[in-house]
């Protein structure tokens, strides 16, 4: 079998290949320093004991493992707060429509990158409060007329893709007058196809596309910016971007939320997400109360964690109080 430069330079920037020239970081780091877990972590139920075992698919800039250890902005993010929790970081690779399923059947503790809430999720894990929020933007070939911003009329007998297991599948099935809704087993495939024609419009995570057009211009390709669009909950809208658990640990899931309220109070979040190139302020930028879909569904007004995995949460916070980068 041949291979052109095209396919190589998309293989290079697989899942599990974007990872040249970023080191193990922080992550690897703050666990074998000892003097970054500064109190001790009560014991915690994981499938291994002692450590944490991370479900990702490997889409950089979020997620992907070098010698071992996981790195990427969602990657080094969990990787301290397992490590101030006195638990060794474990990554799993796996396709992405894998991931919740592994956390759903105990084999693994939690999954991630850039993973976005829904409705539907809500109810089958337990689902922590936000690391960041993610931007909508529209893949598609530079020469496609569209205007500044993504309308539904623009995607009227077009093909569409994503991947399969993506927040927004479901949705893009209801667009009036849409073609094809084409799913893949893998970001690269989609991106393939919108680069040959044979999709119009990829609807894929931001991050990890973005990095792929910016570091391949020869690919003509391009980036538009969606808007809200009355009716749909997903489609356009920003994501709130979290970490899914089994909602049969709660205290683990307390123990994560508890780290990820000292990644913001730390500002570790924004450190790692401009570390790996998302550098926007806009990561970092919430969802209105009136606009947040997640509110009188697995969190009240207050932050609160009601609904199905509804708790009196216990409090790990002297866990995190004397942590530091």
């Amino acid at each position: 079998m041949s291979f052109d430069s095209s396919t190589v330079a998309m293989q290079r920037l697989s899942r599990r290949g974007v990872i040249s020239g970023l080191g193990a970081g922080v992550a690897a780091l703050a666990f074998t320093n000892p003097r970054l877990a500064m109190a001790a972590a009560p014991p915690l139920k994981t499938v291994t004991p002692g450590a944490l075992t991370i479900a990702i698919n490997g889409d950089m800039p979020m997620t992907s493992v070098k010698d071992g250890v996981i790195i990427g902005a969602d990657g080094e993010m969990i990787a301290l707060i397992a490590t101030k929790l006195g638990l060794k970081p474990v990554p799993a690779l796996m396709d992405w429509s894998a991931t919740i399923e592994s956390v759903r059947g105990g084999r693994a503790d939690v999954m991630l990158g850039n993973m976005g809430w829904t409705q539907p999720r809500s109810q089958v894990m337990a689902l922590t409060d936000p690391i960041y929020y993610t931007g909508k933007f529209t893949l598609t070939r530079k020469d496609m007329k569209v205007g500044a911003k993504m309308s539904l009329d623009d995607y009227r007998g077009r093909t569409l893709g994503t991947v399969n297991g993506f927040t927004i599948v479901p949705e893009l099935k209801k667009i009036p007058g849409a073609g094809e809704v084409k799913l893949y087993d893998t970001t690269d495939a989609c991106v393939r196809d919108v680069r040959a024609g044979r999709c119009d419009f990829g609807f894929l995570d931001t991050p990890t596309v973005s990095y792929m057009v910016q570091q391949n211009p020869d690919w003509d390709l391009k980036m538009v910016p969606s808007q809200p669009y009355e009716g749909f909950k997903v489609l356009g809208q920003k994501q709130i971007t979290l970490i899914g658990m089994n909602g049969d640990n709660l205290d683990l899931f307390d123990a994560v939320n508890a780290g990820i309220a000292w990644l913001w109070k730390s500002g570790a979040n924004a450190k790692l997400l401009k570390k790996y190139g998302m550098e926007s302020d806009d990561y970092l930028a919430g969802l209105p109360n009136d606009n947040n879909p997640r509110l009188g569904v697995d969190r009240d007004e207050k932050g609160a964690v009601i609904g199905k995995w509804a708790h009196a949460p216990k409090d790990f916070s002297t866990v995190f109080a004397s942590a530091a980068l």
